[in-house]
């Protein structure tokens, strides 16, 4: 079975012939250029076999783009750290204005999806990281929701232009050879109300989707961060959907009473640090796996492999997947 009909029929909850799975890392400065993002992620790809290749994009691009700042990297994640916020008062949410997705940041990505789909066309799925407007906004301001609560009208104003950005860039994404995307979000739980989170997170992901994504493509949501409503998230129009199972509810199993499509998740990398030996990394997935004994599971981590995470215990984890039965 191809990895195009096997991430069909998982994404479908049907049967399959292995057991599929998805990994992926952030690159620190590998993912600078387009060039040596290709190269970084086409090493990982090769070395793992990933079912799915997500192209991990650094994770403040998008925002440098309307004026963050950015510095290093953290250490864990291997994502970029915001320096300085261009919103730093209510009144400085007049500034923000549409981007030209062609060009700066967003350009770059694109011409790394473009690259990388040139290398792997027809070998392996592809999708490309998109953020929930509403998530882009806040890293925008790292005080969205209290300035939201004081202005909804400016906010949400501002948050159609941040969405009309994001929703161009991912219809420039798919076109640039991107099979699918992975759409990020952090405020599916209570950092909101359940009124804001209908108003500023699930319409505006909805009305990207509807706008972007054709019979030929996938979505996967990736709901980061504890408790998040699962059972809203599950209203939205995704193939699959990825969350933090193995550290906060709900579980495997319950989320399959929910959503009736792809589940991602069994791997629980952040607590990988704490192991002496790579074979216990073994045990866990095995067990995971036994105790869920349902269709429809991709193996995937929670969230990003930390960067401490060896590549050691990465193939030790790949090769035990490969063994499940």
């Amino acid at each position: 079975m191809d990895k195009f009909n096997l991430i069909k029929q998982t994404f479908k909850a049907e049967s399959t012939e292995k057991v599929p799975y998805a990994i992926w890392k952030h690159y620190p400065e590998f993912d600078k250029s387009p060039e040596e993002l290709l190269k970084a992620q086409m090493r990982f790809q090769n070395e793992f076999d990933s079912d799915i290749m997500k192209i991990s994009i650094s994770s403040r691009a998008f925002a440098s783009d309307f004026g963050v700042e950015l510095g290093g990297y953290n250490p864990v994640s291997g994502s970029r750290i915001s320096m300085k916020y261009p919103i730093e008062k209510l009144e400085d949410w007049k500034n923000i204005k549409k981007n030209d997705v062609r060009n700066g940041e967003f350009g770059n990505q694109i011409k790394a999806m473009k690259l990388i789909s040139r290398e792997v066309e027809g070998k392996v799925p592809t999708m490309m990281t998109i953020f929930s407007p509403f998530l882009l906004a806040s890293q925008i301001d790292k005080d969205i929701i209290i300035h939201y609560r004081k202005d909804p009208e400016l906010i949400r104003e501002k948050l159609e232009i941040i969405g009309s950005s994001m929703t161009d860039f991912t219809e420039a994404s798919l076109d640039a050879g991107a099979n699918g995307i992975f759409l990020a979000t952090q405020h599916f739980n209570n950092s909101l109300n359940d009124e804001e989170r209908n108003v500023l997170e699930f319409n505006p992901m909805k009305t990207l989707i509807s706008k972007t994504i054709k019979k030929s493509n996938f979505v996967v949501l990736h709901l980061h961060g504890n408790l998040p409503d699962f059972e809203l998230a599950a209203k939205l129009p995704v193939d699959a959907i990825n969350w933090h199972d193995q550290q906060t509810l709900p579980s495997l199993s319950n989320a399959r009473k929910m959503f009736k499509g792809g589940l991602l998740g069994g791997l629980n990398t952040e607590s990988w640090k704490e192991l002496n030996h790579p074979e216990n990394v073994s045990v866990l997935i095995t067990s995971v796996y036994k105790k869920f004994r349902s269709k429809g599971l991709m193996i995937a981590p929670g969230c990003v492999i930390p960067q401490y995470v060896s590549n050691n215990i990465i193939k030790t984890a790949v090769n035990t997947i490969k063994n499940l039965k």
